[in-house]
């Protein structure tokens, strides 16, 4: 079955403990740097740890290794970070494990901290604090719990009001007549708070298959039980971050626009596992495990703890993250001109029906190739400067290179090219589309000589084709800023992989060689825009 689903996402467990430590950590310590700190002087940077004194492209280029890249992509499209949603705790998490590879290999931030971390903001629904609360208490309405917000539990965007009831457990809260499977009738729902385990069962016979049915659609579930009266809902995440993260949007896949979010006047609040527990004073994962195993509706248990909630959200601004990382020329004299490299590290979030995007291919793998690529160039010591970005919010309409352009971390007129790479893991191995060649004609020749300086496993470049995508990435705003920009993409056209914004863009389906040979081809390129003593002209409009 894929990952990425929620009832599938025990799989998560195949990455192994240790990478799942590195995400944790990666995602600790991500406060907004302060900006504007003073560029170190060229060569500060530069050592036996960035590639020696020897350094040249042939350094570089043995860096670059399918296993890494892989292990990149993994670690990005991980479904505990739940898709990088633009914001979301997990692209704060993808954020940092992004800093900490760059660092690692000799990058530094901006900031006078050394941050990597350049925010910008997104108005986006957040909690509303006042309005929202979790109380467990007696009938009388004497408490004697209550949860925190943002720790134990967070409202569902689109939910608002207040109640108060005691607690029934309704399992996975579905009602679905071809399956003849219903969690609902017969049960006393009147004036009670429903609790229910997020997404579907599984099992060999029912809602069995790697799709989740439409009837794990939360919103469905939510309409069924409000015309069965209950005053609340209570939705026990099964693997929720700690803290517990609100989810700004949910994910909009294109063939699925039904699942877009509808408001309720009901109050619905996300709780932990542990919250559940402490309300029936029972695993109700495990109520749910034996659900998923016997393919019957649970039948047990009255009521639980009497609890007070209510929920609301509103529109606020929030801080989102690039990542914006440098690496000094060796060349005191050309130092202070950038070759930019950028890929986006964000994708599409969760749908309602649990859905993970884990956007693997758009763009773990275009961040992967970044990554090799920015080691490489470490190790190769190039005369001009690296500026390695990672973007936020390309998926909402290019949002993280857009801001980034108001307010440049350089000046625009000393990047001498952008080279952005973005979905580079699916179709022919040695196939690359570089796209961008209509208004940069004499970047052909970089390309060319990138090809003769070593082999990188591209046979085949599909040039001046693709127009239709020009405008679609991170690289768009620098060419309208007038930096010549070149688009690295895994092939044409994107109808060709049938994955695209769906999630079923998996890990495994990535392959890490066509990766690792578009990274070299792409540090061929920035190499040698690094070394030549001219500079490529603006583009043509």
């Amino acid at each position: 079955m894929e990952l990425g689903q929620t009832g599938r996402q025990r799989a998560a467990a195949a990455w192994g403990p240790a990478l799942v430590l590195a995400l944790v950590l990666a995602g600790l310590g991500l406060a907004p740097s302060a900006r504007g700190g003073a560029i170190p002087e060229a060569g500060a940077l530069v050592g036996e740890a960035a590639g020696g004194p020897e350094g040249g492209p042939a350094a570089g280029a043995a860096l670059i290794r399918a296993e890494d890249a892989a292990a990149d992509v993994a670690a990005l499209a991980h479904p505990g970070l739940e898709g990088r949603d633009t914001p979301s705790l997990g692209l704060d998490r993808a954020a940092g494990y992004i800093s900490g590879r760059l660092a690692a290999v000799g990058y530094r931030g901006l900031g006078p901290d050394g941050s990597m971390l350049w925010p910008f903001e997104r108005r986006v629904p957040v909690p509303e604090p006042a309005a929202c609360a979790l109380v467990r208490a007696d009938e009388a309405g004497e408490a004697r719990q209550a949860y925190g917000l943002g720790r134990d539990f967070v409202p569902l965007w689109g939910s608002g009001g207040r109640a108060s009831g005691a607690t029934v457990f309704v399992g996975f809260g579905i009602r679905h007549e071809t399956e003849r499977f219903d969690e609902l009738s017969g049960r006393e729902l009147r004036e009670r708070v429903a609790v229910l385990v997020e997404g579907e069962p599984e099992h060999p016979e029912r809602f069995a298959g790697p799709e989740v049915s439409a009837a794990a659609n939360l919103y469905a579930k939510l309409d069924a039980l409000d015309h069965a009266g209950v005053v609340g809902v209570l939705v026990v995440r099964r693997q929720p971050h700690q803290p517990l993260a609100f989810r700004h949007g949910w994910a909009d896949w294109h063939r699925h626009r039904a699942d877009k979010v509808r408001t309720l006047d009901l109050p619905v609040l996300e709780v932990t596992p542990a919250v559940a527990r402490d309300l029936f004073d029972a695993d109700v994962l495990e109520w749910a495990r034996e659900i998923e195993e016997s393919g019957r509706a649970h039948t047990a248990s009255g009521p639980g703890a009497w609890v007070e909630l209510s929920a609301g959200t509103r529109v606020a601004p929030v801080a989102v993250h690039n990542v914006v990382a440098w690496l000094p020329g060796r060349d005191p004299e050309r130092s202070a001109e950038f070759v930019v490299l950028g890929a986006h590290h964000d994708h599409l979030g969760v749908d309602p029906r649990g859905r993970v995007g884990l956007g693997a291919d758009d763009n773990a793998s275009g961040v992967a190739a970044l990554l090799e690529v920015a080691e490489a160039l470490a190790a190769a010591r190039p005369a001009r400067s690296v500026l390695v970005c990672a973007f936020a919010g390309e998926e909402d309409g290019l949002l993280g290179s857009r801001a980034l352009l108001r307010d440049p971390p350089v000046p625009l007129q000393d990047m001498v090219a952008m080279l952005n790479l973005d979905m580079l893991g699916r179709g022919a191995r040695d196939e690359v589309a570089v796209i961008g060649l209509l208004h940069n004609p004499e970047l052909e020749a970089v390309l060319e000589r990138a090809r003769a300086l070593a082999p990188t496993g591209v046979e085949r470049l599909v040039l001046r084709q693709g127009q239709e995508l020009f405008e679609r990435s991170d690289h768009f705003p620098f060419h309208q800023a007038g930096v010549p920009a070149l688009f690295f993409f895994e092939g044409l056209p994107i109808t060709r992989n049938a994955d695209y914004h769906t999630w079923r863009d998996t890990p495994e389906k990535v392959d890490a060689e066509k990766v690792a040979a578009t990274a070299r081809l792409a540090f061929h390129s920035a190499w040698i825009l690094a070394e030549d003593p001219g500079r490529p002209p603006r583009p043509e409009r």
